[in-house]
């Protein structure tokens, strides 16, 4: 069993601290070496960082040398030679901003979805639930045998703990997303009837203003007290309606009628497909034993004391197609505890408190971004 097979051998959240941070840094090391010495731009950069292959093991997490989210927009990076690359993943960009774009080998892939099922299967059991999806059958969403967007690939991942799938939603003629309310009435009626732990999965902007929102409008309710609401990204296009996740909440609980510990906001991104940050029963996400969080200033990118707001980086020993081991994403949130939960999950407890303003992108920008953009011009 190699150091991140046995990350996966327990439960996500079963381990203390100091037993978790043993494994963790044991596996984050070796993914370091795989990446040091088959990425030439990664290596170069690490070798600045003052990190090379007699590095330490025993290090401090703030200390791992870790990647701008924005690098991935502006360089293809590989740590496999390119004919075992089978596929490419881009991210969703808004109007005339370029995506991130990621490659994937078999390994990668297979690590990727193990993951999500161990992750999933934590939170909603392991016996597969009927899945009403509130997005386009991943099979006509546009996308090359090679290259497929993040969004189909997340649809695809999440739909493994599926027994059954019906979908709610077509492609118009102008590329958007249409929903189709009477076959989503009749699914939820028919989920009503069955008694069934059905699970209502989608983004969380499609679900808030094309279901339930004109769900409400209509005033449609449903009695779905066994249900589980799983909903990804999309806060972005709610935040400018000044939709809080409280909000949110109650408006899924009045139309649907599920319980508020069972509406579950996933949090993840594509340079780290298959890492999940699930919310727990008590509505607080935690680092699993495949992943940490660290909060970096946006302007001095030194570490955070828990509790103050900063910068998220995300770490996780999962990929091992391309250096994507340690990302400062865009998103602003803070560590809200290291205790044991109340719910008996362990891990760091994290806020996510939304994207960064275009006033600290220089700060980060500036410091963080120029040696790998330098580097990418000279290869």
């Amino acid at each position: 069993m190699d150091s991140y097979e046995t990350l996966l051998s327990v439960p996500p959240h079963s381990i203390n601290q100091i037993e978790k941070n043993k494994l963790f840094k044991k596996a984050l090391f070796e993914n370091f070496l795989h990446h040091y010495t088959n990425c030439l731009p990664y290596q170069k950069l690490c070798i600045k960082r003052g990190w090379n292959k007699g590095h330490k093991t025993d290090f401090n997490l703030e200390e791992f040398p870790y990647l701008p989210v924005e690098i991935f927009k502006d360089m293809h990076l590989t740590s496999v030679s390119n004919e075992n690359l089978v596929r490419t993943l881009q991210s969703s960009a808004t109007s005339g901003q370029i995506p991130s774009t990621v490659s994937l080998d078999n390994a990668t892939r297979n690590r990727q979805m193990k993951t999500l099922i161990w992750l999933l299967a934590n939170r909603l059991g392991k016996d597969r639930r009927p899945f009403l999806v509130m997005d386009v059958d991943p099979k006509n969403i546009k996308a090359t045998q090679h290259k497929i967007s993040a969004r189909a690939a997340a649809v695809r991942g999440f739909l493994t703990a599926a027994s059954s799938v019906s979908y709610c939603m077509h492609e118009a003629l102008d590329g958007e997303i249409e929903i189709n309310l009477q076959q989503l009435l009749n699914a939820l009626e028919e989920a009503q009837n069955s008694g069934k732990k059905v699970v209502i999965f989608g983004y969380t902007y499609v679900l808030y203003i094309y279901a339930a929102k004109k769900l409400s409008e209509k005033d449609v309710k449903f009695n779905l007290s066994n249900a589980t609401l799983l909903h990804l990204g999309g806060w972005k296009k709610l935040q400018s309606q000044a939709v809080s996740k409280e909000s949110f909440n109650k408006l899924m609980n009045n139309v649907f009628g599920i319980k508020t510990k069972n509406i579950i906001d996933c949090y993840g991104f594509t340079e780290q497909l298959g890492v999940l940050y699930l919310d727990g029963e008590d509505g607080i996400k935690r680092t699993s034993m495949v992943s940490e969080v660290i909060v970096r200033n946006p302007v001095t990118l030194q570490p955070c004391m828990d509790g103050e707001e900063g910068l998220l980086e995300f770490l996780t020993p999962l990929p091992l197609s391309y250096p994507g081991s340690a990302i400062l994403t865009d998103d602003v949130g803070r560590i809200i505890s290291r205790e044991k939960g109340n719910d008996g999950r362990q891990g760091t407890a994290f806020e996510i408190l939304g994207r960064r303003k275009k006033s600290e992108i220089r700060g980060c920008g500036d410091i963080l971004s120029q040696s790998m953009k330098t580097i990418g011009k000279k290869l």
